[in-house]
C-alpha cells in the first residue's frame, strides 16, 4: 500500500461514524443559571434582536423585509432551504430564487435561506446542528446568511443552550457575520464564512 492511499485510508476511517458517542461531560447545573446582570425587563425575543445587531448581525420583522434588504444590499439570487420553501414568493419579489444548494453553483447563488435548531438571547446566537440544518454548506458558503429562528428554540442563557445539548454529531453555534482580526488586528469580516449574517422568527 502506497502511503497515499494509507493516508486517505486513515482519513476515511476517522469520518467513519461512530458505534457509540462519548457522553457530554458533567457540569455544574448552577452555572446554567440566568445571570444577575441579563436585563430582566427584556424578554428573549428583544433581547436576541439586541444581542443580534450588536454583533453586527441583522433582524428582520417579516420574510418581505429580509428579502427587500438583500436586494437593496445587492443580493441577486437566494436559495431556500426546503422548511422555508413556502416563502418563495415573497423571495422571488425581489430575487432570483434558486430552488438547490449545489457545491457546483457556490459562485452563482448569493444568498441563502436556512432554518437555525435554535438561539440563544443572551448573545444573539443562532444554533445549526446537522439535523435540523442539514444544508450546512448553504448555512457558510454564501456572502449573505439568514438563519430562520423558530420561536420554540429560542432560549434566554449560553447555559441553557449547553444544557439543552441535542445528540447531534454537529452542533454549530453562529454569533454575527464571520470576522477576523489576526491580520496586523484589522477586522474583517466574512474572511471564514458569510459576511452578513442575519435572522428572523417563524
Amino acid at each position: 500500500m502506497s502511503h497515499r492511499d494509507q493516508i486517505f485510508q486513515g482519513i476515511r476511517k476517522a469520518l467513519a461514524p461512530l458505534p457509540e458517542r462519548a457522553a457530554y461531560p458533567d457540569y455544574d447545573t448552577a452555572a446554567t443559571t440566568t445571570p444577575r446582570w441579563l436585563p430582566a425587563a427584556e424578554d428573549n425575543e428583544t433581547l436576541f434582536r439586541k444581542r443580534l445587531t450588536g454583533t453586527g448581525g441583522f433582524f428582520f420583522a417579516s420574510p418581505a423585509d429580509c428579502a427587500a434588504w438583500l436586494k437593496k444590499d445587492g443580493a441577486k439570487s437566494v436559495y431556500l432551504a426546503p422548511q422555508v420553501a413556502h416563502l418563495a414568493a415573497e423571495f422571488a419579489a425581489h430575487l432570483e430564487v434558486v430552488p438547490e444548494y449545489t457545491r457546483d453553483a457556490v459562485d452563482r447563488i448569493d444568498a441563502a435561506v436556512t432554518v437555525a435548531d435554535g438561539a440563544i438571547a443572551e448573545s444573539g446566537t443562532v444554533i445549526l446542528t446537522d439535523s435540523g440544518t442539514p444544508d450546512r454548506l448553504a448555512a457558510l458558503a454564501p456572502w449573505w446568511h439568514i438563519a430562520v429562528v423558530p420561536r420554540t428554540g429560542l432560549v434566554r442563557t449560553i447555559g441553557e443552550a449547553i444544557t439543552a445539548f441535542p445528540a447531534d454529531p454537529g452542533i454549530v453555534w453562529i454569533t454575527g457575520p464571520s470576522k477576523t482580526a489576526d491580520v496586523e488586528g484589522i477586522l474583517i469580516q466574512g474572511v471564514h464564512g458569510p459576511g452578513r449574517q442575519g435572522s428572523f422568527f417563524i
